[in-house]
């Protein structure tokens, strides 16, 4: 696997980057009684959003070195676009929670807040972009690279 595409490359960042996001939510203790965890004070998360990001960050990675690493950008865009979009529909959240300004959880499955709509938005377009109009690779060609061309 010499070929390094820039869907290979981007899989294999998006899934580093959601791997490490979802291994820093379980170890970041809970702010409050409602369970939600700041991620880098940035993120809203909680037990079923860091198996999510685990979960999504993995499959990027298998899919960098697996030969799936366009057809896992063009899926992980299309999904995470339309959750960032979702996202900042407040009739989406329930139920309320009991603490401060908690509106309830996204589709009454995790906590989300502008942090992870900006981060699930910019990562989407970047990955559907790439996904969906990037094909080739970068190849760096060896010392004789040349001679096994013309033959």
């Amino acid at each position: 696997m010499n070929n390094w595409s820039i869907n290979r490359v981007v899989a294999l960042v998006i899934g580093i980057i959601f791997l490490l996001l979802g291994i820093v939510g379980f170890v970041t203790p809970p702010e409050n009684s409602t369970g939600v965890i700041a991620i880098f004070g940035l993120f809203d998360s909680d037990t079923v959003h860091n198996i999510l990001y685990v979960v999504t960050g993995l499959l990027g990675i298998a899919s960098a070195f697996t030969g799936w690493e366009r057809r896992f950008n063009q899926v992980f865009g299309i999904v995470y676009v339309l959750l960032a979009l979702l996202g900042v529909i407040p009739q989406l959240y329930f139920p309320a929670g009991s603490y401060g300004d908690d509106k309830g959880l996204f589709l009454g499955l995790t906590h989300m807040n502008a942090g992870d709509h900006i981060l699930h938005l910019i990562t989407g377009l970047i990955a559907a972009g790439v996904g969906f109009f990037m094909k080739g690779s970068v190849r760096h060609p060896g010392p004789n690279a040349r001679a096994r061309q013309e033959i």
